[in-house]
């Protein structure tokens, strides 16, 4: 709000203070929506982040308020600039795919039924009908299409692993091996790269 001075005709502005809770008072504060579309993942998503406290968020009423200094962080976390969370899936869909190759008609087969399935417990018009219609259209494409999903690091491509028809496919055995093997990986790269930084 700005108030003129007739005399003088300056221009005075009006501070309101936000209580920011502990975060600079200098960083713009973004709604779970902008963070969204800087990210390129869906809203459904930040606020899962937030409430996982891998993004941290101030509430404003009933809304979250993300730092833009933390999105930047999280944009640029991880191995090639991916979050925990990223590279945790994308190591699972690595392991997947000596399975999805090995079966690959059981392996397709399994996502059709899991998307078939799921349509019916989703509500009409949701967010997650959308990431089912992308990987029905993935499914038509072929099998090398869905192996380049699987494994690529695009924005894109890790939203829709978050969205996952390969559900059930590794054997709880396999599956559990490869989490453990992450958090190795995970662990190392990264105390690796902190003592890189730290050199």
């Amino acid at each position: 709000m700005t108030t003129r001075s007739p005399a003088s005709n300056a221009v005075v502005f009006l501070v309101f203070p936000w209580d920011h809770e502990g975060m600079d008072g200098d960083d713009d504060l973004l709604r779970t929506g902008e963070v969204a579309r800087l990210l390129g993942v869906s809203r459904q998503h930040v606020v899962d982040l937030c409430d996982r406290g891998d993004l941290p968020a101030v509430r404003t009423g009933v809304h979250r308020r993300i730092s833009r200094r933390e999105v930047a962080l999280l944009a640029a976390a991880g191995s090639g600039g991916l979050t925990r969370e990223q590279e945790r899936s994308l190591w699972l869909h690595q392991g997947l795919l000596g399975v999805l190759l090995a079966e690959p008609d059981r392996g397709l087969a399994t996502a059709r039924d899991n998307l078939d399935r799921w349509r019916t417990v989703h509500r009409p018009g949701g967010a997650t009908l959308g990431y089912f219609d992308a990987w029905e259209r993935i499914l038509d494409a072929g099998l090398d299409e869905v192996v380049a999903t699987l494994v690529s690091r695009t924005p894109v491509a890790c939203e829709l692993r978050q969205n996952s028809p390969f559900a059930g496919l590794l054997p709880d055995s396999t599956r559990i091996a490869l989490l453990a093997a992450f958090v190795r990986h995970w662990d190392l790269d990264h105390e690796q790269a902190d003592r890189g930084r730290a050199s």
